[in-house]
């Protein structure tokens, strides 16, 4: 079985021992008593138990795992890349002056498409009282996060969920604040491509129009239920949808490649700060 999986999977180069691994998961031999042939068992590790809350059927891109290293991201078509859109809810504003997150959720994207059934959803104990403003806003309560996951789990979580993937957000710099501030504390490191739904509407219909997600919503016609707004994972799905309607805009502009979104989505760089630098070369 060892010489088996050290082969490449398909075309993609990568082994099937190293898609195992990058999952968390092995490959086990299993004879059964007076059985004459060998049967292989997939063992998941309990890392990939994604919230409590969460029921997840494993829709993986395979070619994904080496394409993001073995070729040039800014060639790759957009379609042949996975999306996680994700979201944050928090504490306040003001994350370099404490504010954490409360909750966390996040939604997939392969061969252009949202996956139902790849969800990542979290309510976080921030470690600190939320205001009442904050709640207000949101609905998550002291007692709703009093026995949640502490944050640095939720990063931890966070980061298996998207690895391999490129990152969407909304006002990406925001939100990656609440994640990138703790790599060096948790000796992990974010190194995903970003893309930020903000910049993509600038590319798509000018930097004079509104690019709030409401607005991108009601211009796209995306449906956002009164009761998902302002919720970690209501708002992932809202920008998820808006995302693959602008991503099918700029394709139909030419821009097919990431690299050629890329250029158009820094041309706006003064609306949000691109935050792909150290990522793509």
């Amino acid at each position: 079985m060892k010489t088996w999986l050290d082969e490449p999977v398909f075309e993609s180069g990568a082994t099937g021992e190293a898609i195992l691994s990058a999952h968390g998961a092995a490959a086990l031999a299993v004879r059964a008593d007076e059985a004459p042939s060998i049967s292989i068992r997939l063992q998941l590790s309990e890392q990939h138990a994604y919230g409590a809350d969460v029921s997840r059927h494993v829709v993986y891109n395979f070619e994904l795992l080496s394409r993001m290293h073995d070729e040039k991201l800014a060639d790759a078509r957009l379609d042949a890349l996975t999306y996680v859109v994700f979201d944050t809810e928090t504490t306040g504003l003001l994350p370099e002056q404490g504010d954490e997150m409360v909750q966390i959720a996040a939604v997939r994207i392969v061969n252009g498409k949202r996956i139902g059934s790849e969800v990542f959803n979290l309510l976080v104990n921030p470690g600190r009282a939320i205001p009442r403003s904050a709640t207000a806003i949101h609905g998550v309560t002291d007692a709703m996060v009093l026995d949640a996951v502490s944050v640095q789990e939720a990063v931890r979580q966070f980061h298996l969920f998207a690895e391999g993937a490129v990152l969407v957000a909304h006002n990406a710099p925001f939100d990656m604040e609440f994640l990138t501030r703790r790599e060096r504390e948790m000796g992990l490191r974010f190194v995903n491509p970003i893309l930020d739904t903000v910049l993509l509407s600038a590319s798509a219909f000018g930097r004079a129009e509104t690019h709030t997600l409401d607005a991108l919503a009601d211009r796209l016609g995306v449906r956002i239920e009164e009761r998902d707004r302002h919720t970690a994972l209501g708002d992932a799905i809202a920008t998820a949808d808006i995302f693959i309607k602008l991503k099918d805009m700029l394709a139909g502009q030419g821009l097919v490649r990431f690299g050629d979104v890329l250029t158009k989505m820094r041309s706006h760089q003064r609306l949000v700060r691109d935050l792909n630098d150290r990522h793509v070369r």
